[in-house]
């Protein structure tokens, strides 16, 4: 390290420790809760989680932008 506090010395840090690795995960994660979700809501008898189809395609859409953000560099 040259530079005390470099931002771009800690994102090389990051991805050599699977920075792109944990983006990647935590997508898969959230799918994979959400799908669990939505078919649960399914079967339920509870007509109030029935919302979560309604609500789910903004849900997925705003978490996973903000995911992208885990490695910003990973966009361009």
């Amino acid at each position: 390290m040259v530079k005390a506090y470099d931002l771009k010395e800690l994102g090389v840090i990051l991805k050599g420790n699977g920075l792109e690795l944990l983006e990647e995960s935590s997508k898969i994660i959230f799918d994979s809760v959400m799908d669990w979700l939505e078919e649960s809501a399914k079967v339920s008898p509870t007509p109030y989680d029935d919302l979560i189809g309604l609500v789910s395609p903004q849900i997925r859409k705003i978490v996973n932008e903000k995911l992208e953000d885990i490695n910003k560099a990973d966009n361009e």
